[in-house]
């Protein structure tokens, strides 16, 4: 369905959560929807998660939608269909917001203090080459780590969610920059392998 063939009467219902992605997603559709009169109502699955973990004295951190399943998606949705639907103010506010992002060149963005922000491409390499480092220890002696071993543990260190494929990218760019060497093919993650230059 394309969004001109929305009819006007059914309410739009836009899930996201607090992440860099989402959260710009989330500003690149409503500026998508401004010519559209429908109710949107927003579901936040981060702070209505940590508002069911409460109350289910757990704690963990939502940081994709993706990673709930469609029975948590129900029960959301049921403790918050009363909600209140945008209002005018608001959906051109987040409009606005879009159009200053869209402007930019930045090819990173996270969820920072209650705001996208931009950071520079280079803003997790310290984090993957502490994981190499934490990984290179753990062996006998150091040796070639799978790359996709070392994206799968920078990822489970994360708040924030960031694509494997962006991941990769950085690896390669250090390795490219002589900080670290690879063996394999770099044709995808599970090819290769990597370590620090001796």
């Amino acid at each position: 369905m394309e969004i001109e063939d929305l009819p006007a009467n059914a309410p739009i219902y836009i899930w996201y959560a607090n992440n860099g992605g989402e959260q710009t997603g989330v500003r690149y559709i409503l500026h998508l929807l401004k010519e559209k009169a429908n109710q949107i109502f927003l579901m936040n699955t981060t702070e209505l998660y940590q508002q069911w973990l409460a109350s289910n004295e757990e704690i963990r951190t939502i940081v994709h939608t993706g990673e709930l399943d469609l029975e948590q998606l129900t029960f959301l949705f049921e403790q918050n269909k009363a909600a209140s639907p945008l209002s005018l103010e608001e959906r051109s506010h987040f409009q606005r917001e879009w159009e200053v992002l869209a402007q930019s060149k930045d090819v990173l963005r996270l969820w920072e203090n209650g705001a996208v922000t931009a950071v520079p491409d280079h803003f997790f390499d310290p984090l993957i080459l502490k994981t190499i480092e934490k990984l290179h220890k753990e062996q006998e002696n150091k040796d070639f780590i799978r790359t996709g071993r070392v994206i799968g543990e920078v990822i489970h260190q994360m708040d924030e969610s960031v694509g494997d494929a962006y991941l990769e990218y950085r690896i390669r760019h250090l390795v490219y920059s002589g900080v670290l060497e690879l063996k394999g093919i770099p044709k995808s993650m599970r090819h290769y392998s990597v370590k620090f230059r001796d």
